[in-house]
């Protein structure tokens, strides 16, 4: 199995998800299909080259929705389920620090979730010393065969999860239900003490 996490915030919530799969073979190949179905759409050359080369979910969510809604059909196809929790984050103290502790401890939780061995890539910070507690908090687990953080542009499984990141978002916040439903029979939300 392989879990790719990403993280993502909004005024109220803020939300660690993980797309669990079989394979990253699968999830890549299920990647290139959709990637292929997206290329006879009718998109000027500049702005293809800008959104093909990382499937940002913020440019999707504002400005191509209708791709968006295709990589979501498309991860329809691939076995797989979708881990998440959610911390709210009203009237609490929300700085780096406490990013950080919390993110390594909802990370937890969904690895913990997870019965089956398992490789872990996480969306890069860019930030060594904090990537490292990652590795080493998370590595504990005795099911987890490796854990490492990649750019996300360089990783489809960090593409999807990026996407579905946003679509929890979005939902959580009531700014739109319908990217959400379209992956809810895959969803686990799991309680955040």
């Amino acid at each position: 199995m392989i879990l790719y996490i990403d993280e993502t915030e909004s005024d109220d919530y803020f939300i660690v998800a993980g797309l669990l799969t079989s394979s990253k073979a699968a999830t890549n190949l299920s990647y290139k299909h959709f990637k292929k179905k997206l290329r006879s759409m009718k998109i000027s050359d500049k702005e293809k080259q800008r959104i093909f080369y990382e499937f940002k979910a913020v440019l999707l969510d504002r400005h191509y929705q209708r791709i968006k809604i295709k990589m979501l059909e498309e991860l329809q196809q691939l076995d797989h389920k979708i881990i998440y929790t959610a911390y709210c984050k009203k009237d609490n103290i929300f700085n780096q620090k406490e990013k950080e502790k919390q993110y390594i401890k909802m990370l937890n939780k969904i690895v913990h979730f997870i019965k089956n061995d398992v490789d872990i890539i996480f969306d890069s910070f860019n930030k060594c010393d904090f990537e490292n507690r990652i590795i080493t908090e998370i590595s504990l687990h005795n099911h987890v065969l490796s854990i490492c953080s990649k750019e996300s542009f360089a990783e489809e499984g960090l593409q999807f999860i990026d996407n579905i990141c946003s679509c929890i978002r979005l939902y959580k916040s009531n700014l739109n239900k319908d990217f959400y439903q379209m992956i809810e029979t895959n969803i686990i939300e799991l309680e955040h003490s």
